[in-house]
């Protein structure tokens, strides 16, 4: 009787053991699946933020641009009128 049941508990042994080896397995290889998704995650977001930043950059220059415009127009207006209130 001691027997058997120590046979049972070597199977029972046994089976845990492998059971813990298969998710150690299954373990390590979802994490360096994650792992290299994540590195492609994090190239995709540098080069979002990479067309991002060139294309706020973009917008800015024409921006800058168009207000200068204005500036530009205003300051003549000014001088104008400058010069008629102090002549």
């Amino acid at each position: 009787m001691v027997k058997a049941k120590r046979k049972k508990e070597d199977k029972f042994d046994k089976l845990a053991r492998l059971i813990k080896s298969e998710s150690e397995d299954i373990r390590k290889e979802i994490n360096g699946e994650l792992h290299d998704e994540l590195g492609s995650v994090r190239v995709s977001i540098k080069s979002l933020e990479h067309k991002m930043d060139v294309g706020f950059s973009q917008i800015k220059r024409r921006l800058d641009e168009t207000i200068q415009v204005q500036l530009d127009s205003h300051a003549g207006r000014i001088k104008k009128l400058e010069t008629k209130v102090l002549s």
